[in-house]
């Protein structure tokens, strides 16, 4: 059985800003450089969600 992931439009544009603020100009964007950003993207998101939850119980 495969594995899909079905992503929103905000976790794609929040993907596509991570790559784009990493990647060269003029340079393509491989299979790495993707999966790199979608793992950067999802940790920042995780990270954020955190401090938001301190920031409440405060």
């Amino acid at each position: 059985m495969a594995n899909i992931i079905i992503k929103s439009e905000e976790r794609r544009k929040h993907e596509a800003y991570v790559l784009d603020s990493f990647k060269k100009k003029g340079c393509n964007v491989s299979r790495s450089d993707r999966e790199a950003a979608e793992c950067i993207a999802a940790r920042s998101r995780e990270v954020y969600k955190k401090l938001k939850k301190m920031e409440g119980e405060i």
